[in-house]
């Protein structure tokens, strides 16, 4: 029987239970919501650093690509773009190759490139990648692993919501799936907090902190659910669009 597990920080994460696996990374306060848009916005890819020198280093690389990310919640200096999901639009960043690294998110990334299946997930597009890892589910028999990236090595409460919603879409469509207790628990937990809104992420530690540096806008973003249909999905090197959705405009 196949089987899905959340894991509610990276740290958590056996290497070895990754290269037989689908594994979904979720940051929803900010980054896989940021590069999710991105990529909805028209990006062509979002490849992600876990150092601002490896993020400058890959953009000397690639010439013309545009740096994003943040480290204490705003971007270094010379980044061309942060890491709020309002920055990413089709004026800005369509057709470009975007170099992204971020206090949690990323470094999460990093951890797990070598799985089987690897993608990104927020609440904006929860429905679509379950729907993408159901159809998987009727072909492939391989665990799901879904990932919280957590926020300085401590659980998030965002990210931990965000995966109780993914459980529950996918369970509404592989009915047989096996839960680990991880997953059980975010589902439970996210059945009892319901739909996420911009007030009830700014009690997050996450969102407060956001607040404190007058970003609180981003969390009217992170808390949209299901506006978008792209299902990022690694590939060489990169986050690019996974090719079953239908085109955004974020």
């Amino acid at each position: 029987m196949d089987s899905l597990e959340v894991l509610w920080l990276p740290q958590e994460l056996a290497p070895s239970s990754i290269a037989d696996s689908r594994v979904v990374v979720i940051d929803v306060i900010r980054a896989t919501t940021s590069m999710t848009t991105a990529l909805a916005a028209g990006g062509q890819q979002v490849i992600p650093t876990g150092s601002v020198a490896a993020a400058r280093a890959t953009a000397d690389r690639i010439r013309g690509s545009l740096l994003c990310g943040e480290r204490n919640g705003l971007p270094p200096k010379g980044f061309d773009l942060g890491n709020s999901p309002r920055s990413f639009i089709s004026e800005l960043v369509a057709g470009e190759s975007m170099i992204f690294t971020t206090t949690n998110g990323t470094a999460a990334i990093e951890m797990v490139i070598d799985a089987r299946e690897l993608r990104i997930a927020c609440f904006r597009n929860v429905s679509a990648v379950a729907r993408v890892l159901s159809d998987a589910t009727d072909t492939k028999s391989t665990p799901i692993i879904i990932i919280c990236a957590g926020r300085n090595g401590r659980i998030g409460m965002d990210d931990a919501w965000c995966a109780g919603h993914l459980v529950e879409r996918i369970l509404k469509r592989s009915p047989s799936l096996e839960l680990g207790d991880g997953a059980q628990a975010a589902y439970t937990f996210a059945a009892s907090l319901g739909r996420p809104t911009p007030e009830s992420l700014a009690k997050t530690d996450a969102g407060r902190a956001l607040c404190d540096l007058g970003l609180d806008e981003d969390l009217g973003h992170c808390a949209k659910v299901d506006d978008l249909s792209v299902v990022p999905i690694w590939c060489d090197g990169a986050f690019v669009k996974g090719g079953e959705e239908g085109a955004d405009a974020g």
